[in-house]
């Protein structure tokens, strides 16, 4: 199935145990276009920002959904600027997790939404919330596979396939069904979305 791209340029509720710190093997489960986000602070002016969201197959988790008791993956997002700028945080997050720098094509515009499914390693560190000191898990940065790691997963398959669907959400084209699944922050953004079925 093709995908709008989603390109960059070189120009409340219930608590939930946050994924534990430390290093964990991840999969791009959503790549969601936030569109232009006001922001606050010392830089006010609205930025295009991307949401990635990872499962973590290792750390399985319970909830409870409909009165109905469920067991699954935990999960874990970032947002970044939509942005490969020397500067910016998602192109060392990438680097990172490619294992490689981009070259001058791709710096024209690559296409986020190519990470959707993709695997990785995530460096999960711990921080206190400044204002109700509770603990929140945040995505310090990624890394590409290691040899074993290949080995592993190409040994049993299973392990790389998300146990939810995953999301490209994108400017170009609206699904009102997936729209509606996006957390309310989300639906804030350009109403585009490209759907993945298993």
């Amino acid at each position: 199935m093709a995908f709008a791209p989603i390109k960059a340029s070189a120009k409340g509720g219930k608590d939930f145990e946050p994924i534990p710190a430390g290093v964990h093997m991840a999969i791009c489960t959503w790549v969601i276009d936030l569109g232009w986000q006001p922001q606050t602070g010392k830089f006010p002016a609205p930025k295009h920002q991307v949401y990635l969201k990872f499962e973590i197959p290792d750390h399985q988790v319970t909830w409870t959904k409909d009165g109905k008791e469920h067991t699954g993956p935990g999960t874990i997002g970032r947002k970044f600027g939509l942005s490969l700028s020397e500067k910016s945080h998602l192109r060392p997050f990438l680097v990172g997790w490619r294992g490689k720098e981009f070259t001058t094509e791709e710096l024209e515009g690559f296409d986020i939404g190519s990470v959707i499914g993709k695997i990785c390693q995530l460096n999960v560190i711990h921080e206190k919330g400044e204002k109700d000191g509770k603990t929140y898990a945040r995505i310090a940065g990624a890394f590409a596979l290691v040899k074993e790691q290949k080995q592993a997963l190409a040994a049993n398959p299973a392990r790389a396939k998300p146990s939810s669907e995953m999301l490209v959400y994108s400017p170009e084209a609206h699904d009102s069904g997936i729209y509606e699944q996006l957390p309310s922050g989300s639906r804030r953004c350009s109403k585009t979305v490209s759907r993945i079925r298993r």
